[in-house]
């Protein structure tokens, strides 16, 4: 029997040598390495990144297993850099880009240092934000094991990939896997107005080393307690089919308050000079949670990050986590709840519910302010009083708002400033999905909205989805009423029928 297990030995070990030698840029390691089975993603991310808070900086290492589900061999991929925007400060010279920026921007991106395809080196091109890689002969169906080797240095901006003193916010900062759509692939451009994140889910396991004086909020959760060092920590998270990993790195100047809402461990970060607004925005999301689990279906994952941010815009939303500013903590004023809701409803209307944010803002920025006033009417009437005044008044101003042929429509790279984009984004189209309630109810706008919530899960939804929901549901005159407020003539349903 000795014999026989070392005979098998023998051959096993003869096999290595005449694969390695028979492939000599590939190591023995990858030779036998097992790609993952991805079934529900098109592809998986594993990522080991070391952060250096007092640099701003970190050093990562990436490896990407992807499958062709383009239908057709390619002899290229391509991966949005967002985060690379940022190198070269001098052609952000536009006035959306000096609002992003702030008055004093320093510069920051991700620089390569290795990439390799299947175990061996290869060549790419990194031109602003779009990473090229060359592909021989990738056939459809087969998956191919990319690894990224990079350096991080964080910019500071008026946006989220940015720091404070007391914290770093890591969004924009990991390559992804660019879109392919019906015409080949999407490179996407970062606008400075609006959302240039227009992602596929993917499954993440992500490795982030710290500091011990330091701890993270992040998209996923924890997969075992962090392993501890001399001077280090290191945290393991997962994070399946979600569409971006964003994380924020905090000092131990933050505490957080757990709490679960129907298996879903909601977290809200503060500082103690906040902790008396925070209970206000902490009850708040549990209760938003509640709402929106009952109006439009259950939600997907096990955990749900607030975490204070910048004092330079409102809030923005991640799978499983949201950056709101923190100003407003300190104060405890109501008048903030429906920022941290509005991110909230983002957990149905992007990251499960996904949509071309560039293409198509409406699709989930309306969508997702009309389901924060529904939460407001319900919770705190007098603010949903407020909001809903808001969006008649922006409403009745829309022949000027679209003077230069601006729709609730327009793709966000159309609009040069932010005001603008707001007024007919975030104002006019909730009111349209208002006044439909007005002739419908409540109920019978959830129930088309939970049937198009159930049928465009983890997929990219469409105007003609979005449409298809209302048609089935309610009947085929809201085509006509939806076409006539999207091309800027807001009508009431009785003008339909």
């Amino acid at each position: 029997m000795k014999k026989i297990l070392w005979v098998i030995g023998m051959i096993g070990v003869g096999l290595a040598v005449v694969l390695y030698v028979a492939e000599d840029r590939t190591d023995l390691l990858s030779v036998f390495s097992s790609k993952p089975d991805l079934v529900d993603v098109n592809t998986a991310y594993e990522v080991d990144v070391e952060v250096f808070p007092d640099e701003r900086t970190a050093k990562a290492t990436m490896k990407v297993y992807t499958k062709n589900d383009t239908g057709k061999t390619q002899d290229k991929i391509y991966f949005q850099v967002l985060g690379n925007k940022f190198h070269d400060l001098d052609k952000l010279t536009s006035e959306g880009w000096r609002d992003y920026l702030g008055p004093a921007p320093e510069p920051g991106g991700l620089g390569f240092t290795k990439i390799t395809l299947d175990g061996s080196v290869t060549d790419y091109t990194l031109e602003d934000t779009i990473l090229e890689i060359p592909l021989e002969n990738w056939k459809e169906n087969e998956t191919i094991e990319l690894t990224m080797e990079f350096d991080i240095t964080v910019p500071f901006n008026e946006g989220i990939f940015s720091y404070t003193e007391n914290n770093i916010y890591f969004a924009n900062w990991l390559p992804i896997r660019a879109v392919y759509e019906d015409d080949g692939w999407y490179k996407n451009e970062f606008h400075p107005v609006g959302d240039s994140g227009y992602y596929e889910p993917a499954d993440y396991t992500v490795n982030v080393t710290l500091p011990k004086a330091y701890q993270i909020a992040s998209t996923g959760v924890e997969t075992s307690e962090p392993i501890e060092y001399e001077t280090k920590k290191t945290y393991e998270f997962e994070a399946e089919k979600v569409r971006e990993f964003a994380m924020c790195v905090m000092d131990q100047t933050y505490q957080v308050k757990s709490e679960e809402v129907d298996g879903i461990t909601i977290r809200s970060w503060y500082t103690p000079d906040s902790e008396e607004g925070f209970e206000t925005y902490h009850s708040a999301a549990v209760e938003a949670f509640k709402h929106f689990e009952r109006s439009f279906g259950d939600y997907p994952y096990e955990e749900f990050d607030v975490v204070p941010g910048p004092r330079t815009f409102l809030g923005m939303e991640y799978p499983g986590m949201t950056v709101v500013n923190s100003d407003y903590y300190q104060t405890g004023e109501k008048f903030f709840i429906p920022t941290i809701v509005h991110e909230i409803a983002h957990q149905w209307w992007y990251a499960v519910v996904g949509n071309n944010p560039i293409e198509a803002p409406w699709l989930d920025e309306s969508l997702t302010n009309y389901s924060t006033l529904q939460f407001l009417k319900e919770y705190e009437p007098g603010l949903a009083v407020e909001h809903a005044e808001r969006y008649a008044e922006k409403t009745a101003q829309l022949p000027a708002l679209s003077r230069n042929g601006h729709t609730i429509e327009s793709p966000t790279t159309e609009f040069q400033d932010s005001e603008l984009y707001a007024a007919l984004i975030y104002g006019v189209g909730p009111q349209m999905f208002n006044t439909l309630e007005k002739e419908y109810g409540v109920e019978k706008m959830n129930e088309a909205l939970a049937y198009y919530y159930e049928n465009k899960q983890f997929g990219f939804a469409t105007k003609e989805d979005m449409l298809a929901a209302f048609i089935k549901v309610i009947g085929p005159e809201t085509e006509d009423y939806f076409n006539q407020w999207l091309e800027g003539n807001p009508v009431e349903m009785e003008e339909i029928q």
